[in-house]
């Protein structure tokens, strides 16, 4: 070990008595530099090795070489170019080469390693480390991506772009990476030789011999062809590999984008059946100017590959807004009513409620966005229109209905409106009794109406609401607001509430944990529900009798249900903001519940690291100082990050002890 560091050591002689030289760094300086690097070398000796040893060094001599940099620049120092020049350079790399040696599966040491080459500009580095990852990972679709990357933007090679890509995907067939990216590509390409024909003023001009692009265009299809994982149709590779040798730019089909539209039905053979991948292809072609022939291509392909999917052809009839970012312009007026008939010509070949609700969504989307009044009326009536045909046919959505209610209170209401919403919302619950949120609107209307009086109404709501969604948070968030506001205002006796709270409680206690779930709005939680309960009902108990009646509430339904961590940091906090209020010392009562509670909690598994915090202080306060250590040993068997623990345990001793010597 000592004799590889001090042959490492000694090959740094002559570069340091160069930087001593130029008096870039002093004698001072260059004693820390080495020793700092000796310390670095034995840390790379280590066993066994850790990485960031290696990326500390790295760091070191990167702002080493900044420092020297921006001493030559303020020194003035010119001339020929000495060994400190790029010493430092040299070393990072072979830094570099000795990390990845052993740690040649870390694939973001392989992205820092061709960062620094990128930024320092190394272009042979760069084509030697690409040609090593290529080989060590080359099923990790970036290094095929970065690598054509390269090829392209800084050796301006489109051939070897294409061909690295192409070996990417022999590997990666099914990646949705490289496939985006190898259609990218051929659309950066066109793009750049129609900007740099416009430049030399040939873009209508003939030609006699093939042109470089042609060249280019019937390699590519000589290379795809005998890739057995996308040969293309027989008609399309004849169409490019017969190109003829004399023919206008605007009919020159790589200048049309037809390479890119072989890699797109190439990649689609590779991915047959996922919609988001060819929505990448979509969105890729909306960065480019002069893609709207392929956009429609692939359009068409999602629209003859998907006919059953209600998604798909709800992508494909929005196409006509999708790209008009205007939508005050005259094109908008006319592709909005495009987009309205391909979605009505969708409904009748497949009429469900998702495609219903795609439509409806589009119209209400674009109601909201236009300014021009007659377009907005227009749109109304066809969005009321079809929110009425699709609900009269029950095949409207649950989340249909909530958009519905949502639009009509965005206008003006008056009584007709508040009678046409109930007609809706009982329709809407008699449809999807299982949307919780559909409920809690139903019953939000009738308890805000100014003239209500019917309470036994809402009351019968509540539980017809509640037989169908049980376990729903929102529900039960809104019963149990409005019984405590009936409570408030005298309609409710003490010993009705508690009774009614407890049988709250024994319903939802007698919900199995793996019931499964019917509910619409993913609002099944039994368990959230039967903490929102007990901690409504601990902290009326407190307002009610006080700390003693809390503490036969909490004891009684300890002893009636299965009680949850919520529960005793509820007690806890209950103890606690009652002895503080009241400015009561803690008493040995207080204390052995206070210790109790506090136990039950710390006993769950999970429990956060705050309630083990909070359980020391509890102790330090007392200045029971053996307690609050054995808590922290006990708190490090047991919670998920001790090293955050611990070091917030260190600076709750830290506070503790200056606190003593302060009162000393």
């Amino acid at each position: 070990m000592a004799e590889t560091v001090q042959y490492y050591l000694e090959q740094m002689v002559p570069e340091l008595e160069d930087l001593e030289h130029k008096e870039i760094f002093t004698k001072e300086e260059i004693k820390s530099i080495v020793k700092k690097r000796t310390n670095f070398e034995y840390a790379l000796k280590r066993r066994p090795a850790q990485i960031i040893d290696f990326l500390k060094y790295i760091e070191y001599e990167m702002n080493l070489d900044l420092l020297r940099k921006k001493r030559k620049g303020r020194l003035g120092i010119k001339g020929k170019v000495t060994i400190s020049d790029y010493s430092i350079k040299r070393r990072i790399y072979h830094i570099f080469d000795r990390t990845i040696i052993k740690f040649a599966g870390d694939v973001k040491l392989w992205l820092q390693y061709i960062d620094f080459a990128k930024n320092e500009g190394d272009d042979k580095v760069l084509s030697k480390i690409f040609g090593s990852v290529l080989q060590l990972h080359p099923t990790k679709p970036i290094f095929w991506i970065m690598a054509s990357k390269y090829e392209f933007e800084v050796n301006a090679n489109i051939m070897s772009a294409r061909v690295i890509l192409q070996r990417g995907l022999r590997l990666n067939r099914d990646s949705h990476q490289l496939w985006h990216q190898y259609f990218k590509l051929e659309l950066i390409y066109v793009e750049k030789i129609k900007a740099r024909r416009k430049i030399l003023g040939i873009s209508n001009s003939k030609v006699d011999e093939p042109n470089e692009e042609q060249k280019d265009s019937q390699n590519f299809i000589k290379i795809t062809d005998d890739d057995e994982f996308s040969k293309a149709k027989k008609l399309e590779l004849e169409g490019l590999d017969n190109l003829p040798k004399t023919i206008l730019d605007d009919d020159n089909l790589l200048l049309c984008g037809e390479i890119a539209k072989v890699v797109y039905f190439n990649a689609i053979k590779a991915v047959p059946n996922d919609l988001s991948f060819r929505k990448g292809f979509i969105d890729i072609c909306r960065e480019f100017s002069n893609a709207n022939m392929i956009q429609e291509e692939i359009y068409k392909s999602i629209q003859k590959d998907f006919e059953n999917s209600s998604e798909a052809l709800s992508y494909v009839a929005e196409r006509h807004v999708a790209n008009i970012s205007d939508v005050q312009s005259i094109e908008f007026i006319d592709a909005i009513k495009n987009s309205i008939n391909e979605f009505q010509k969708c409904i009748e070949k497949l009429p469900n409620n998702e495609m219903w609700y795609t439509f409806s969504k589009m119209l209400l989307k674009h109601s909201r966005m236009v300014s021009e009044p007659n377009l907005i009326a227009f749109l109304n009536k066809k969005l009321l229109k079809t929110y009425k045909t699709a609900s009269e046919s029950n095949l409207a959505s649950s989340q249909m209905y909530l958009d519905w209610i949502n639009w009509i209170l965005e206008k003006e209401s008056n009584k007709t409106d508040t009678m046409k919403m109930k007609e809706l919302l009982k329709k809407a619950t008699d449809t999807w009794p299982n949307s919780s949120k559909l409920w809690e609107r139903r019953i939000t209307l009738n308890i805000n109406e100014e003239k209500e009086s019917k309470n036994d109404s809402i009351e019968e709501l509540y539980k017809l609401a509640l037989k169908s969604n049980p376990a729903s948070l929102i529900l039960w968030d809104s019963y149990l607001s409005w019984t405590f506001k009936k409570f408030k205002n005298g309609d409710l006796e003490d010993f009705e509430l508690e009774k009614l709270l407890l049988n709250s409680i024994s319903k939802i206690s007698s919900l199995s944990r793996s019931t499964q779930r019917n509910n619409e709005d993913d609002d099944h939680q039994p368990n959230e529900v039967k903490d929102q309960i007990t901690t409504r009902y601990l902290k009326w108990a407190v307002e009610k009798g006080g700390l003693d009646n809390a503490r036969k509430v909490y004891k009684s339904l300890f002893n009636k249900t299965l009680s949850t961590l919520k529960f005793y940091q509820t007690c806890i906090e209950i103890e606690k903001e009652y002895l503080e209020g009241k400015s009561h010392p803690i008493t040995s009562d207080s204390q052995s519940h206070l210790i109790w509670l506090y136990e039950q909690a710390c006993g769950f598994e999970g429990a956060p690291s705050d309630l083990w915090l909070d359980f020391i202080q509890f102790h330090l306060n007392n200045k029971e100082i053996i307690e609050a250590s054995d808590i922290y040993w006990k708190a490090l068997k047991c919670i998920k990050d001790p090293e955050s623990f611990e070091a917030k345990y260190r600076q709750m001793m830290y506070q503790f002890n200056n606190q003593q010597k302060k009162q000393l």
